[in-house]
């Protein structure tokens, strides 16, 4: 024979007589301002609600007061509300702020099953409120204080929302296990799918989450981190700590500048600089003990501030509490020779730089072919860096070889003049008359006349090779312009330019 499935009006109408005549029924406005009124009080959050039948773009609403809330759900089949409070006002479980209630949905609900439900008393777990949502109800556990969902407590809650929907399952109710802690549900006075009116009906009171916790075997407190034996233990951070020298020009200055007023709390900075300094608190009592009789200050409270001084707390003592503590400012001594922060650090860097510019001209000096990547990879400095730097070594070179040949014209040109009249050929290259660009002595010298020639011979090789260098690369960059802005042309092919 088969099952009899009765007429859902009239099963919805039957559950609603039997909620009606068995509990209070409670307004759409009470039964939120319990729920959401936490909300409602923070000007940074609001409701977030939902229409589900509305357009693409438009099912997501949120709503400051429950009234405008209320108005645009009262004849509507799909308004939702999420009953908690989340940052920005997005309704996703990472953004979950706070909570003041924990829903259980229960599905296909018949008045049968709600008259066996409300009999067994729920089971030992009684609501705050029981919600007829149509086709199932709602148990909504109102909890005396919003609580916090921190990582820790979110975790717990989903427990506890998970061990009361299998209780219910248990007695064979069909507890929707898709629903977490953040979920929408049928706002109360809105229509159900039938175009019934949803209400919610008074069943319970008030509890702490400690005791909805209890009820299903979950403890409410926030897990304390493992410690597994045999593992390494984790060394504990240094707490920053004073120079014995600022505890004994502490005490000198106390004695000099403390003020009445500041007496007490004088010898309680002395205390925990003395804990920073790690000094013995033997030695630290004889000096607060000193120092109280040189103030004039009772033994009494010198003890006292020996004793409440915590020197746990006193190694984290700032110096701006301890000059509070003091009534006067220490003296800090700069480095800086009065100069500005700005000037300091313009003067860091300025020297910073000659630093480095030295070190890339003493390099090449000792070895002049180097290239950039050269230079870089023995000094181990970037190539910016070292091209920085090479390109002025290039340019003051270029600009004394420069001034060196303009200076030597016009000798040269009645050197020639001379030599064409002995009847003696000019010198093939005019290298010879250049002197040395490291400070060394060139190929004609004061008070000296002579032959080009002759002084060439006197000078060292290794002058006269690096001159003539020197103008190579000149003369590349000269013949060449557009490879002059690259950072490492000269020399870094050197068969190129050298032929």
């Amino acid at each position: 024979m088969g099952r009899t499935v009765c007429n859902p009006w009239q099963d919805a109408k039957r559950k609603t007589e039997y909620l009606q005549a068995r509990y209070a029924s409670v307004s759409p406005c009470r039964f939120y301002d319990e729920i959401l009124g936490h909300i409602e009080d923070e000007p940074d959050f609001q409701l977030c609600a939902m229409h589900a039948q509305a357009k693409k773009g438009q099912r997501m609403r949120r709503y400051d007061d429950v009234m405008d809330m209320l108005l645009d759900a009262g004849a509507r089949r799909d308004a939702y509300v999420y009953p908690a409070a989340y940052y920005h006002s997005y309704a996703l479980e990472a953004l979950l702020q706070s909570t003041s209630c924990l829903y259980i949905d229960l599905d296909h609900v018949a008045a049968k099953q709600l008259r066996r439900l409300c009999d067994a008393d729920f089971f030992g777990h009684r609501p705050t409120y029981l919600v007829n949502s149509g086709n199932g109800v709602h148990l909504v556990y109102v909890l005396q204080e919003p609580v916090q969902t921190y990582d820790w407590a979110k975790r717990l809650l989903k427990r506890i929302h998970h061990g009361l929907l299998k209780v219910f399952r248990r007695h064979r109710f069909d507890a929707d296990l898709t629903t977490g802690i953040s979920h929408a549900y049928r706002i109360v006075g809105s229509l159900t799918k039938l175009g019934q009116a949803c209400r919610a009906y008074c069943v319970g009171a008030h509890m702490t989450i400690a005791a909805l916790a209890q009820s299903v075997g979950v403890t409410w407190a926030r897990p304390q981190k493992a410690v597994h034996p045999g593992t390494k233990s984790v060394r504990p951070a240094v707490a920053p700590h004073a120079k014995r020298g600022f505890y004994a020009y502490l005490v000198e200055k106390i004695a000099e500048r403390t003020q009445e007023g500041h007496r007490y709390t004088a010898l309680f900075a002395l205390t925990c600089v003395g804990y920073k300094c790690g000094m013995a608190l033997e030695a630290i009592s004889e000096d607060v003990m000193h120092l109280a009789a040189v103030l004039v200050l009772p033994q009494r409270e010198a003890k006292h501030a020996l004793e409440v001084c915590d020197p746990e707390k006193a190694r984290t003592v700032r110096a701006a509490t301890l000059e509070d503590w003091l009534g006067w400012s220490f003296d800090r001594k700069t480095k800086r020779n009065g100069r500005s922060r700005e000037e300091h650090l313009a003067k860091v860097a300025a020297d910073r730089t000659a630093a480095s510019r030295r070190r890339v001209w003493a390099c090449l000096r000792e070895a002049p072919m180097a290239t950039i990547s050269e230079l870089a990879r023995k000094l181990s400095i970037t190539r910016r860096t070292a091209a920085k730097y090479f390109h002025e070594w290039m340019d003051r070179l270029m600009d004394r070889v420069q001034a060196q040949m303009a200076a030597s014209e016009p000798e040269a040109s009645a050197r020639t003049v001379m030599a064409s009249d002995a009847g003696i050929a000019a010198p093939a290259s005019f290298i010879a008359s250049i002197p040395a660009p490291w400070s060394e002595l060139g190929s004609v010298c004061a008070g000296r006349t002579g032959d080009n020639r002759a002084g060439a011979l006197r000078s060292s090789l290794d002058s006269i090779t690096s001159t003539f260098l020197l103008l190579c690369r000149w003369l590349y960059a000269k013949l060449y312009p557009e490879t002059s802005t690259s950072t490492s042309h000269y020399g870094k092919d050197e068969e190129a330019w050298q032929t």
